[in-house]
């Protein structure tokens, strides 16, 4: 079946929707807690949009073959789940998901376990659940659905942007944390040393050093503060957020720091 590009886009839409609510769900019953777990803060996963779209346009003719229905939704909903991994690990140097502890994972992207649970998901929305899907995209009057596809659109990119903004933001905050957080640790060893040996000689730049040291430690504590209390923001559009959303996040540059505020956030918010 030929798709025109009205319907692809909206087919995307729908299914990054459905998508993220089967996300909202699983995680709500297996954590007993509501999550937007989405990547993006409207309630889209752009990922099940375009795993669908590509099932659809590759597989659709397979719908009455159910064995290799489900062996090629698994293996390219897999393919894709393994490149926005390695891709976002490379553009933003974290990692979201980490199957690593599953057997037979590929780099901690993609896992049997998994693969063969997209196959079935791919082989049901095939099958079940894209013809209603396609009825109401053709039912829906085009000026009506032009007219909302342009607005969902404009919202999603805007999103995106937003997002995009945050990742950067939360990378440029971490590495200025870090050295904050390093420079506090070196001042406060030069106190509890006295700023050795030296630092107790007769020179006057030796004395003025050592007496601006405080000064200087109480001004990095106050930029250490107001670094994570940005980070761990927990309006709706921030970096505190995507912690929820994605427990297994790991930043490749500042792993351990992040850890202690994924811990931090974790902490406040279960009191």
């Amino acid at each position: 079946m030929e798709h025109s590009l009205y319907a692809i886009l909206w087919y995307f839409l729908i299914y990054a929707f459905l998508g993220w609510c089967l996300e909202v769900i699983f995680c709500t019953v297996r954590t007993g807690k509501w999550v937007n777990r989405g990547f993006l803060n409207g309630p889209v996963c752009p990922i099940y949009g375009f795993g669908m779209v590509i099932v659809l346009l590759a597989l659709e003719p397979l719908a009455h073959r159910p064995l290799a229905l489900f062996v090629g939704s698994a293996l390219l909903t897999s393919t894709l789940e393994l490149v926005t991994g390695w891709a976002l690990k490379t553009l933003f140097h974290t990692t979201w998901w980490d199957y690593s502890k599953q057997k037979f994972n590929l780099g901690g992207y993609i896992c049997l376990k998994f693969s063969l649970a997209w196959g079935l998901v791919g082989m049901f929305a095939v099958k079940v659940l894209h013809p209603p899907v396609n009825r109401f995209v053709e039912w829906m009057p085009r000026p009506v659905g032009l007219a909302l596809l342009v607005l969902w659109l404009a919202v999603f990119v805007a999103d995106v942007a937003v997002t995009l903004r945050t990742l950067i933001g939360l990378e440029r905050d971490l590495g200025e944390l870090e050295k904050v957080v390093a420079a506090l640790r070196k001042g406060s060893d030069a106190i509890s040393r006295n700023l050795g040996d030296a630092a107790l000689a007769a020179d006057e730049k030796l004395e003025e050093g050592r007496q601006a040291l405080p000064q200087k430690l109480a001004e990095l504590e106050a930029r250490r503060d107001f670094l994570q209390a940005r980070i761990l923001d927990t309006r709706l559009f921030g970096a505190a957020r995507l912690m929820k959303a994605f427990p297994a996040m790991k930043d490749l540059r500042h792993s351990e720091l992040l850890a202690e505020l994924k811990e931090t956030l974790h902490e406040r918010l279960h009191r």
